[in-house]
Protein backbone atom coordinates (compact mmCIF):
# COMPACT_ATOMS: atom_id res chain seq x y z
CA UNK A 1 0.00 0.00 0.00
CA UNK A 2 1.62 3.35 -1.24
CA UNK A 3 0.81 6.61 1.16
CA UNK A 4 1.42 9.80 0.89
CA UNK A 5 0.82 12.69 3.41
CA UNK A 6 0.02 16.09 2.94
CA UNK A 7 0.47 18.59 5.50
CA UNK A 8 -1.96 22.12 5.41
CA UNK A 9 -3.77 24.21 6.76
CA UNK A 10 -6.60 24.70 3.98
CA UNK A 11 -7.75 28.70 5.24
CA UNK A 12 -9.42 28.34 3.02
CA UNK A 13 -9.74 25.97 0.27
CA UNK A 14 -8.33 27.07 -3.11
CA UNK A 15 -7.44 25.74 -6.29
CA UNK A 16 -3.70 25.40 -5.53
CA UNK A 17 -4.88 23.13 -2.83
CA UNK A 18 -6.43 20.94 -5.28
CA UNK A 19 -3.89 20.72 -7.85
CA UNK A 20 -1.11 20.08 -5.13
CA UNK A 21 -3.69 16.94 -4.17
CA UNK A 22 -3.75 15.68 -7.63
CA UNK A 23 0.04 16.40 -8.13
CA UNK A 24 1.22 14.14 -5.19
CA UNK A 25 -1.05 11.63 -6.11
CA UNK A 26 0.12 11.65 -9.65
CA UNK A 27 4.04 12.02 -8.59
CA UNK A 28 4.16 9.45 -5.99
CA UNK A 29 1.90 6.74 -7.60
CA UNK A 30 -0.29 6.59 -4.13
CA UNK A 31 -3.18 4.73 -3.45
CA UNK A 32 -4.29 6.87 -0.51
CA UNK A 33 -3.25 10.60 0.35
CA UNK A 34 -3.09 11.44 4.08
CA UNK A 35 -3.71 14.99 5.32
CA UNK A 36 -2.43 16.49 8.33
CA UNK A 37 -4.37 19.58 8.71
CA UNK A 38 -4.47 22.41 11.30
CA UNK A 39 -7.51 22.67 13.64
CA UNK A 40 -9.30 25.57 14.74
CA UNK A 41 -6.23 27.61 14.92
CA UNK A 42 -3.38 28.18 12.26
CA UNK A 43 0.43 29.24 12.11
CA UNK A 44 0.00 33.17 11.87
CA UNK A 45 -1.32 33.22 15.23
CA UNK A 46 -4.85 33.81 13.96
CA UNK A 47 -8.21 31.68 13.95
CA UNK A 48 -9.29 29.82 10.83
CA UNK A 49 -12.17 31.71 9.24
CA UNK A 50 -13.99 28.48 8.84
CA UNK A 51 -14.06 25.45 11.44
CA UNK A 52 -12.01 22.35 10.90
CA UNK A 53 -14.72 19.95 10.09
CA UNK A 54 -15.67 22.11 7.64
CA UNK A 55 -12.17 22.66 6.02
CA UNK A 56 -11.76 18.89 6.23
CA UNK A 57 -14.79 17.38 4.09
CA UNK A 58 -13.42 19.94 1.23
CA UNK A 59 -10.17 18.25 1.60
CA UNK A 60 -12.07 14.87 1.39
CA UNK A 61 -14.28 16.03 -1.49
CA UNK A 62 -11.04 17.31 -3.48
CA UNK A 63 -8.46 14.32 -3.23
CA UNK A 64 -7.75 13.61 0.33
CA UNK A 65 -8.89 10.22 1.33
CA UNK A 66 -7.85 10.48 5.26
CA UNK A 67 -7.89 14.17 7.02
CA UNK A 68 -6.14 13.79 10.55
CA UNK A 69 -6.11 17.16 13.19
CA UNK A 70 -2.61 18.85 13.85
CA UNK A 71 -3.05 19.48 17.60
CA UNK A 72 -3.06 23.48 18.63
CA UNK A 73 0.64 23.41 20.00
CA UNK A 74 1.38 22.55 17.23
CA UNK A 75 -0.69 24.38 14.54
CA UNK A 76 -0.11 27.59 16.35
CA UNK A 77 3.76 26.98 16.50
CA UNK A 78 6.66 28.51 13.92
CA UNK A 79 7.70 27.01 11.17
CA UNK A 80 10.05 24.76 12.85
CA UNK A 81 7.59 23.24 15.58
CA UNK A 82 4.82 22.98 13.45
CA UNK A 83 6.71 21.24 10.70
CA UNK A 84 7.90 18.87 13.98
CA UNK A 85 4.72 18.50 15.20
CA UNK A 86 3.35 17.52 11.39
CA UNK A 87 5.64 15.20 10.48
CA UNK A 88 5.41 13.37 13.64
CA UNK A 89 1.69 12.93 13.23
CA UNK A 90 2.97 11.19 9.88
CA UNK A 91 5.67 9.32 11.00
CA UNK A 92 4.03 7.68 13.47
CA UNK A 93 1.35 6.08 11.47
CA UNK A 94 4.54 3.93 10.42
CA UNK A 95 2.82 3.86 7.05
CA UNK A 96 3.54 6.54 4.88
CA UNK A 97 5.53 6.65 2.05
CA UNK A 98 6.20 9.95 0.88
CA UNK A 99 5.39 13.37 1.89
CA UNK A 100 4.35 16.24 -0.71
CA UNK A 101 5.13 19.59 0.18
CA UNK A 102 5.17 23.04 -2.18
CA UNK A 103 7.63 24.90 -2.58
CA UNK A 104 8.85 28.23 -4.16
CA UNK A 105 12.27 26.09 -5.37
CA UNK A 106 10.86 23.05 -6.07
CA UNK A 107 14.61 22.11 -6.19
CA UNK A 108 14.93 19.10 -3.30
CA UNK A 109 18.65 18.89 -3.41
CA UNK A 110 18.91 22.94 -2.78
CA UNK A 111 16.53 21.81 0.03
CA UNK A 112 17.97 19.29 1.82
CA UNK A 113 21.32 21.43 1.51
CA UNK A 114 19.92 24.06 3.20
CA UNK A 115 18.28 21.62 6.22
CA UNK A 116 21.25 20.12 6.90
CA UNK A 117 23.06 23.51 7.24
CA UNK A 118 20.35 24.94 9.54
CA UNK A 119 20.49 21.61 11.25
CA UNK A 120 24.09 21.21 12.31
CA UNK A 121 24.47 25.05 12.80
CA UNK A 122 28.30 25.37 11.97
CA UNK A 123 30.07 28.12 14.04
CA UNK A 124 29.90 31.20 11.11
CA UNK A 125 26.43 30.19 11.16
CA UNK A 126 26.19 30.92 14.81
CA UNK A 127 28.10 33.62 15.29
CA UNK A 128 26.64 35.48 12.35
CA UNK A 129 23.20 34.69 13.62
CA UNK A 130 23.79 36.17 17.23
CA UNK A 131 25.95 39.58 15.67
CA UNK A 132 22.68 40.27 14.00
CA UNK A 133 20.47 40.05 16.62
CA UNK A 134 22.37 41.68 18.65
CA UNK A 135 22.16 44.52 16.49
CA UNK A 136 18.51 44.29 16.00
CA UNK A 137 17.58 42.14 13.16
CA UNK A 138 14.45 40.26 13.56
CA UNK A 139 14.87 36.63 13.78
CA UNK A 140 14.12 35.70 9.82
CA UNK A 141 16.57 38.62 8.35
CA UNK A 142 19.41 37.52 10.78
CA UNK A 143 19.44 33.88 10.32
CA UNK A 144 18.74 34.75 6.39
CA UNK A 145 22.06 37.10 6.84
CA UNK A 146 23.86 34.00 8.69
CA UNK A 147 22.93 31.40 5.79
CA UNK A 148 24.40 33.91 3.43
CA UNK A 149 27.90 33.79 5.33
CA UNK A 150 27.58 30.01 5.53
CA UNK A 151 27.48 29.41 2.07
CA UNK A 152 30.53 32.51 0.78
CA UNK A 153 33.00 30.61 -0.58
CA UNK A 154 31.28 27.11 -0.31
CA UNK A 155 30.48 24.85 -3.82
CA UNK A 156 27.81 22.89 -3.17
CA UNK A 157 27.80 22.71 0.22
CA UNK A 158 27.05 19.46 2.32
CA UNK A 159 26.66 18.06 -0.81
CA UNK A 160 24.40 14.52 -0.96
CA UNK A 161 24.29 14.91 3.51
CA UNK A 162 20.24 16.40 3.41
CA UNK A 163 18.20 14.48 6.02
CA UNK A 164 16.41 12.50 2.89
CA UNK A 165 17.71 13.11 -0.49
CA UNK A 166 15.40 10.85 -3.32
CA UNK A 167 17.17 12.40 -6.10
CA UNK A 168 14.71 9.84 -8.49
CA UNK A 169 12.06 12.44 -6.60
CA UNK A 170 14.12 15.29 -7.02
CA UNK A 171 13.90 14.76 -11.25
CA UNK A 172 9.95 14.63 -11.30
CA UNK A 173 8.99 17.10 -9.06
CA UNK A 174 9.82 20.43 -11.54
CA UNK A 175 12.96 21.62 -10.00
CA UNK A 176 14.37 25.20 -10.48
CA UNK A 177 17.07 26.50 -10.13
CA UNK A 178 17.17 30.07 -8.56
CA UNK A 179 20.32 29.36 -6.19
CA UNK A 180 20.36 28.32 -2.95
CA UNK A 181 20.97 31.32 -1.21
CA UNK A 182 17.65 32.71 -1.33
CA UNK A 183 15.82 29.81 -0.10
CA UNK A 184 15.26 31.43 3.42
CA UNK A 185 13.56 34.49 1.47
CA UNK A 186 10.19 32.48 0.63
CA UNK A 187 7.57 30.70 2.94
CA UNK A 188 6.84 27.93 1.74
CA UNK A 189 10.85 27.08 0.93
CA UNK A 190 11.35 27.53 4.93
CA UNK A 191 8.60 24.85 5.55
CA UNK A 192 10.08 22.79 3.54
CA UNK A 193 13.42 23.05 5.07
CA UNK A 194 12.22 22.37 8.30
CA UNK A 195 9.48 19.24 7.13
CA UNK A 196 13.21 18.28 5.99
CA UNK A 197 14.75 18.96 8.84
CA UNK A 198 12.31 17.06 11.09
CA UNK A 199 12.49 13.87 8.74
CA UNK A 200 16.57 13.51 9.70
CA UNK A 201 16.10 14.47 13.59
CA UNK A 202 13.39 11.25 13.52
CA UNK A 203 15.50 9.17 11.30
CA UNK A 204 12.12 9.03 9.19
CA UNK A 205 12.03 6.37 6.27
CA UNK A 206 9.30 8.93 4.16
CA UNK A 207 10.67 10.18 1.48
CA UNK A 208 10.77 13.85 0.57
CA UNK A 209 8.92 15.22 -2.76
CA UNK A 210 8.38 19.01 -3.33
CA UNK A 211 6.02 20.14 -6.03
CA UNK A 212 7.34 23.75 -7.36
CA UNK A 213 4.33 26.44 -6.91
CA UNK A 214 3.05 27.84 -10.04
CA UNK A 215 3.62 31.49 -8.81
CA UNK A 216 5.19 33.27 -6.38
CA UNK A 217 2.25 35.32 -4.94
CA UNK A 218 2.40 33.42 -1.28
CA UNK A 219 1.45 36.70 0.19
CA UNK A 220 0.09 38.56 -2.17
CA UNK A 221 -2.79 40.49 -1.63
CA UNK A 222 -4.12 40.57 -4.90
CA UNK A 223 -6.25 38.15 -6.66
CA UNK A 224 -4.47 37.16 -9.62
CA UNK A 225 -4.45 34.18 -12.13
CA UNK A 226 -5.88 30.71 -11.57
CA UNK A 227 -4.00 30.60 -8.02
CA UNK A 228 -4.90 33.03 -5.97
CA UNK A 229 -3.15 33.20 -2.33
CA UNK A 230 -4.86 31.93 0.65
CA UNK A 231 -4.19 35.73 1.87
CA UNK A 232 -5.80 37.20 -1.54
CA UNK A 233 -9.19 35.15 -0.67
CA UNK A 234 -9.13 35.84 2.78
CA UNK A 235 -9.15 39.81 2.56
CA UNK A 236 -11.50 39.82 -0.35
CA UNK A 237 -13.69 37.71 2.11
CA UNK A 238 -13.13 40.35 4.56
CA UNK A 239 -14.27 43.22 2.32
CA UNK A 240 -17.39 44.60 1.07
CA UNK A 241 -17.26 42.35 -2.64
CA UNK A 242 -16.68 38.57 -1.21
CA UNK A 243 -17.94 37.43 -4.72
CA UNK A 244 -14.86 38.11 -6.52
CA UNK A 245 -12.85 34.91 -5.20
CA UNK A 246 -14.79 33.38 -7.76
CA UNK A 247 -12.74 31.50 -10.26
CA UNK A 248 -9.96 31.12 -7.61
CA UNK A 249 -11.86 28.43 -5.05
CA UNK A 250 -14.08 25.30 -6.32
CA UNK A 251 -17.19 26.23 -6.57
CA UNK A 252 -18.47 24.24 -3.58
CA UNK A 253 -16.11 25.69 -1.80
CA UNK A 254 -17.35 29.39 -3.09
CA UNK A 255 -20.87 28.97 -1.82
CA UNK A 256 -19.85 27.88 1.49
CA UNK A 257 -17.61 30.84 1.65
CA UNK A 258 -19.75 33.54 0.44
CA UNK A 259 -22.92 32.51 2.70
CA UNK A 260 -20.34 32.41 6.03
CA UNK A 261 -19.53 35.82 4.76
CA UNK A 262 -22.89 36.29 4.64
CA UNK A 263 -24.00 35.04 7.73
CA UNK A 264 -21.45 36.93 9.80
CA UNK A 265 -19.51 33.21 10.54
CA UNK A 266 -16.27 33.87 9.51
CA UNK A 267 -13.67 34.29 12.39
CA UNK A 268 -11.17 36.62 12.43
CA UNK A 269 -8.27 37.71 15.57
CA UNK A 270 -10.68 40.51 16.09
CA UNK A 271 -13.19 38.32 17.33
CA UNK A 272 -11.06 36.99 19.80
CA UNK A 273 -10.03 40.56 21.04
CA UNK A 274 -12.49 40.50 24.23
CA UNK A 275 -11.56 36.71 25.66
CA UNK A 276 -7.88 37.95 25.14
CA UNK A 277 -8.17 41.14 26.95
CA UNK A 278 -9.60 38.95 29.90
CA UNK A 279 -6.65 36.45 29.99
CA UNK A 280 -4.37 39.71 29.59
CA UNK A 281 -5.76 41.54 32.86
CA UNK A 282 -5.36 38.14 35.06
CA UNK A 283 -1.75 38.41 33.95
CA UNK A 284 1.76 39.63 35.82
CA UNK A 285 4.82 39.78 33.76
CA UNK A 286 5.69 36.47 35.55
CA UNK A 287 2.71 34.12 34.12
CA UNK A 288 2.90 35.64 31.16
CA UNK A 289 6.35 34.47 30.18
CA UNK A 290 5.35 31.47 31.48
CA UNK A 291 3.09 30.62 28.24
CA UNK A 292 4.45 29.57 25.21
CA UNK A 293 6.79 31.57 22.57
CA UNK A 294 6.24 34.50 25.16
CA UNK A 295 9.85 35.82 26.21
CA UNK A 296 10.03 37.80 29.52
CA UNK A 297 10.77 41.24 27.33
CA UNK A 298 7.74 40.65 25.69
CA UNK A 299 5.52 39.49 29.00
CA UNK A 300 6.89 43.09 29.98
CA UNK A 301 6.03 45.01 27.20
CA UNK A 302 2.47 43.92 27.00
CA UNK A 303 1.99 44.80 30.52
CA UNK A 304 2.92 48.46 30.30
CA UNK A 305 1.10 48.80 26.98
CA UNK A 306 -2.09 47.46 28.14
CA UNK A 307 -3.87 50.64 28.97
CA UNK A 308 -3.67 50.52 25.01
CA UNK A 309 -5.52 47.51 24.03
CA UNK A 310 -8.56 48.33 21.65
CA UNK A 311 -8.47 44.84 20.14
CA UNK A 312 -6.23 41.76 19.28
CA UNK A 313 -4.82 42.94 15.93
CA UNK A 314 -4.27 46.58 17.02
CA UNK A 315 -2.86 45.42 20.16
CA UNK A 316 -0.12 42.50 18.05
CA UNK A 317 0.96 45.95 15.96
CA UNK A 318 1.34 48.25 18.65
CA UNK A 319 3.92 45.33 20.68
CA UNK A 320 5.63 44.89 16.76
CA UNK A 321 9.38 46.07 16.91
CA UNK A 322 11.74 46.12 14.69
CA UNK A 323 13.47 42.62 16.35
CA UNK A 324 10.00 40.94 16.89
CA UNK A 325 7.69 40.46 13.78
CA UNK A 326 3.80 40.88 13.73
CA UNK A 327 3.15 37.04 13.29
CA UNK A 328 5.78 36.12 16.59
CA UNK A 329 3.57 38.67 18.02
CA UNK A 330 -0.04 37.34 17.06
CA UNK A 331 1.80 34.00 18.29
CA UNK A 332 2.09 34.71 21.62
CA UNK A 333 -0.88 36.39 22.46
CA UNK A 334 -2.72 33.48 21.17
CA UNK A 335 -1.03 30.96 22.78
CA UNK A 336 -1.84 33.03 26.24
CA UNK A 337 -5.36 33.42 25.22
CA UNK A 338 -5.45 29.37 24.85
CA UNK A 339 -3.11 28.72 27.97
CA UNK A 340 -0.69 27.07 26.17
CA UNK A 341 2.35 26.63 28.80
CA UNK A 342 5.94 26.16 27.87
CA UNK A 343 5.64 22.89 29.58
CA UNK A 344 6.44 20.28 26.30
CA UNK A 345 2.93 17.89 25.86
CA UNK A 346 4.09 14.73 23.24
CA UNK A 347 2.02 13.43 20.65
CA UNK A 348 0.11 11.01 22.94
CA UNK A 349 -2.71 10.00 20.09
CA UNK A 350 -3.23 10.55 16.44
CA UNK A 351 -7.20 12.57 15.66
CA UNK A 352 -9.36 11.71 12.72
CA UNK A 353 -11.46 14.71 11.97
CA UNK A 354 -13.07 12.59 8.60
CA UNK A 355 -12.26 10.13 5.72
CA UNK A 356 -13.75 8.73 2.76
CA UNK A 357 -16.04 5.48 2.94
CA UNK A 358 -13.81 3.85 0.36
CA UNK A 359 -10.63 4.15 2.15
CA UNK A 360 -12.00 1.97 5.06
CA UNK A 361 -9.04 -0.78 4.51
CA UNK A 362 -6.95 2.42 5.08
CA UNK A 363 -7.57 3.15 8.47
CA UNK A 364 -7.71 -0.84 8.84
CA UNK A 365 -3.97 -0.91 7.92
CA UNK A 366 -3.28 2.09 9.95
CA UNK A 367 -4.81 0.95 13.25
CA UNK A 368 -2.59 -2.26 12.44
CA UNK A 369 0.43 -0.32 12.25
CA UNK A 370 0.22 2.99 14.27
CA UNK A 371 2.16 3.67 17.46
CA UNK A 372 0.15 5.60 18.47
CA UNK A 373 -4.02 5.27 19.02
CA UNK A 374 -6.01 6.47 16.02
CA UNK A 375 -9.13 7.97 17.83
CA UNK A 376 -12.24 9.41 16.30
CA UNK A 377 -14.02 10.90 19.38
CA UNK A 378 -12.13 12.69 21.82
CA UNK A 379 -14.65 10.95 24.80
CA UNK A 380 -12.07 8.09 24.50
CA UNK A 381 -9.27 9.59 25.97
CA UNK A 382 -8.45 10.98 29.69
CA UNK A 383 -9.20 14.85 30.13
CA UNK A 384 -5.55 15.71 30.35
CA UNK A 385 -4.56 14.40 26.96
CA UNK A 386 -7.34 16.36 25.13
CA UNK A 387 -7.28 19.13 27.22
CA UNK A 388 -5.73 22.28 24.78
CA UNK A 389 -7.22 21.06 21.99
CA UNK A 390 -10.35 20.55 23.83
CA UNK A 391 -10.21 24.34 25.43
CA UNK A 392 -9.14 25.65 21.79
CA UNK A 393 -11.93 24.06 20.00
CA UNK A 394 -14.98 25.21 22.41
CA UNK A 395 -13.41 28.56 22.41
CA UNK A 396 -13.80 28.61 18.49
CA UNK A 397 -16.95 27.32 18.39
CA UNK A 398 -18.21 29.58 21.38
CA UNK A 399 -17.22 32.94 19.67
CA UNK A 400 -18.82 31.81 16.35
CA UNK A 401 -21.69 30.84 18.37
CA UNK A 402 -22.04 34.95 20.03
CA UNK A 403 -21.23 35.98 16.73
CA UNK A 404 -23.68 34.05 14.43
CA UNK A 405 -26.53 33.89 17.54
CA UNK A 406 -26.74 29.98 16.57
CA UNK A 407 -25.58 27.60 19.15
CA UNK A 408 -22.51 25.07 18.80
CA UNK A 409 -22.10 21.73 20.09
CA UNK A 410 -19.34 20.71 22.39
CA UNK A 411 -16.32 19.99 20.89
CA UNK A 412 -16.56 16.26 22.22
CA UNK A 413 -19.68 15.61 20.54
CA UNK A 414 -18.58 16.51 16.95
CA UNK A 415 -19.28 13.66 14.42
CA UNK A 416 -16.58 12.27 11.78
CA UNK A 417 -16.74 13.37 8.17
CA UNK A 418 -17.68 10.66 6.20
CA UNK A 419 -18.22 10.69 2.67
Amino acid sequence: MKITGIIAEYNPFHNGHGYQLAKARELTGADYLIVVMSGDFVQRGTPAILEKHVRARFALEHGADLVLELPVRFSTASAMDFASGAVEVLDALQAVSFLCFGSESGNLEQLSQAAEILEREPEAYRNTLQAALRQGLSFPAARQRAFGVCLEGLENPCHGKGPSRPAQLAKISGQKDNGIAGLLESPNNILGIEYLRALGRLNSPIRPVTLARTSDNYHSPQLEHQFASATAIRRALAGTHPERIAGFVPEDVLGTLLEAARNSALLWEDDFSLPLKYQLLQCSPETLAGFLDVPRPLANRICRHLDGFTGFGQFAELLKTRETTRTRINRALLHILLQLDREPRPLSYLRILGFRKNSAPLLTYLKERSRLPLISRLTTLPADAIREDLFASNLYHSTLACKTGVPRPDERSHSLVIL
